[in-house]
């Protein structure tokens, strides 16, 4: 069974902060308060020391309504959780005005104090171990602009995931912010998730341009906007707790029967409900059928994605429009091809964390033509839909990169049946199309028809081709206004497959990037995660999956690069 997930709010009501639309900043909670805040939470967490195994417990998230991480007890109490066996996750909502080195610290001092098995451990075994109880804390650190600036809040996450601290960070999505945001992005190491909540009380829908824009910074932020549907059955693997052990499905739902502090499994977990919408990411985000599961693993209400081992990418409509060129000059395109410089410099970031792949519909030679030498930025790739397959080795012991003319892990061209070329070409002059064959090796491996730009292809036209080619083992598939072929049993997926085998990585540790149906072959490989995204500042419906690579929050390891972030 899938561990559970309990939220936690205490009865803290004030905040540090004076932010002028926030309640808990006009109240400031008296000694006694703050006693009882205490003694609740340590109550919260003896319990969940106590019944963590027989509860299935994975991860415990504090969310105040107010500032609970300049607090002691907070630090002290996800110590001691984070030293619980079973539970993988311990954290809180922040604004990170607390002082970094003396509360975690206090954290680790907890996480010692609640390790009862250390007695017998050597000191390398008491070390790894410890190691791994703090990449146990997780924080969702929330940007103040009224109280803090972009510098200030961008150094105090660097210098937590310095120390082994995973976080996400965020802010509300505040049009009149979006340059401010924008900048927050590209401060932030590539690694870190900058999400953006949907502002309450804008009296108004956002613009289709803002939409854009705050795309590009949380690729998850027109799931933010949807209108979703409350569906109860979908909310049994989590629990949301009150201070006095009042127990809700989530943080909007009704007051279930029972006690935390009394009632078995089966009451704790009972989902219960009673409104429409899921309006809230801690309602929508702990559902069993929210679509960044994949992405964010199996804590999402903690929003830090998985770390992948590679990353595989569409070109055309994904990291570049469809034909699109950098540039123009002397009054007209320039031959000049190559990903948008932000992109690039994207990508060169996150390929010190983890390796980078095409895979594209394109032959390598047009690939090559798109992209230049951002081509060294990627690994290998799947070429023509899966019918070109290369792999470079690794940089070589001087330190330089195999490159084309290099050494190759592995290779594969998958023939196409050219014995069609003929009939194929008379039937492009009927239609004015051009036929082009692609080969590597004298071998044939993809044809393209290709008619006049923004010419589309009919149905009957597509028909008459599979009648011409149904004795040749071939697919074909159309894109904008080329209709492709390719050997049948040939796609995306399949290439993907290959180079996972070639370079012993599971699937689970892959992520693949696209924007269109060829692309879905990827995400059918069992266990890849697979994102369905648009070039920048194409939008599409929420409820489709579509959202903008533009975001950069591709996971991996911690990049250590600074200034280094995404396209903002």
């Amino acid at each position: 069974m899938d561990k559970r997930t309990i939220l936690y709010r205490g009865d803290l009501k004030s905040c540090n902060y004076h932010c002028s639309y926030c309640p808990f900043s006009k109240h400031r909670s008296s000694a006694a308060e703050l006693d009882r805040d205490r003694e609740h939470f340590a109550r919260f967490c003896h319990s969940v020391e106590e019944r963590a195994r027989e509860l299935s417990l994975g991860a415990v998230l504090v969310v105040p309504y107010g500032e609970a991480s300049i607090h002691s007890w907070y630090w002290e109490g996800l110590g001691r959780l984070a030293a619980v066996p079973g539970i993988d996750r311990v954290g809180m909502q922040t604004n990170l005005s607390f002082p970094v080195e003396e509360c975690l610290e206090r954290f680790w001092q907890h996480l010692c104090l609640g390790k009862k098995t250390w007695g017998g451990c050597t000191l390398e075994e008491k070390i790894q171990e410890g190691r791994t109880c703090r990449e146990k804390l997780c924080l969702w650190a929330t940007f103040h602009p009224e109280m803090t600036d972009v510098d200030a809040f961008v150094a105090k996450c660097h210098q937590l995931a310095g120390n082994g601290v995973r976080l996400c960070a965020g802010a509300v999505g505040v049009p009149a912010n979006i340059p401010l945001l924008q900048r927050l992005r590209w401060k932030l190491s590539p690694d870190i998730y900058l999400w953006i909540n949907k502002m309450d009380g804008l009296g108004r829908n956002y613009r289709s341009e803002e939409i854009h824009a705050l795309s590009r910074i949380d690729l998850f932020f027109e799931r933010e906007l949807a209108q979703t549907a409350a569906r109860v059955e979908l909310c049994a693997d989590r629990c949301f707790v009150e201070a006095d052990g009042r127990m809700h499905s989530c943080n909007i739902s009704r007051v279930k029967a029972g006690n935390w502090y009394e009632s078995d499994r089966e009451a704790i977990f009972r989902p219960l409900c009673g409104q429409k919408r899921c309006s809230c990411y801690l309602a929508y985000g702990g559902r069993a059928d929210f679509a960044g599961r994949q992405f964010f693993g199996e804590y999402p209400m903690f929003r830090i994605p998985r770390r992948f081992r590679a990353v595989f990418f569409d070109l055309d409509g994904t990291l570049l429009e469809k034909g699109d060129r950098r540039g123009m000059g002397n009054g007209g395109m320039q031959d000049t091809w190559g990903l948008p410089e932000e992109i690039s410099r994207y990508l060169a970031a996150l390929g010190q964390t983890c390796q980078l792949f095409l895979a594209t519909s394109l032959p390598e030679e047009e690939a090559r033509k798109r992209i230049r030498e951002d081509m060294e930025l990627f690994r290998g790739g799947v070429f023509a839909s899966g019918a070109h397959v290369w792999v470079r080795a690794a940089e070589s012991q001087e330190g330089q990169a195999a490159g084309r003319g290099g050494a190759y892990v592995g290779e594969a061209i998958y023939p196409v049946d050219a014995s069609c070329l003929p009939e194929l070409g008379e039937f492009a002059e009927k239609i004015r199309a051009r036929v082009k064959a692609y080969r590597k090796n004298q071998t044939v491996y993809k044809i393209t028809l290709a008619k006049r730009h923004n010419s589309i292809w009919k149905e009957q036209e597509c028909s008459q081709i599979e009648e011409l080619l149904k004795q040749t083992g071939s697919r074909i598939f159309v894109e904008e206004n080329c209709l492709e072929i390719v050997g049948r049993d040939r796609n995306k997926g399949t290439g993907l497959k290959e180079i996972c085998e070639w370079l012993d990585l599971s699937p689970g540790e892959v992520l693949a990037v696209g924007n269109d149906r060829e692309d879905e072959s990827m995400g059918r490989v069992q266990g890849v995660c697979f994102l369905k995204m648009s070039v920048p500042g194409k939008c599409r419906d929420a409820d489709s999956g579509y959202a903008s690579v533009a975001g950069g929050h591709l996971p991996a390891e911690a990049a250590k690069v600074q200034g280094r972030g995404p396209f903002a």
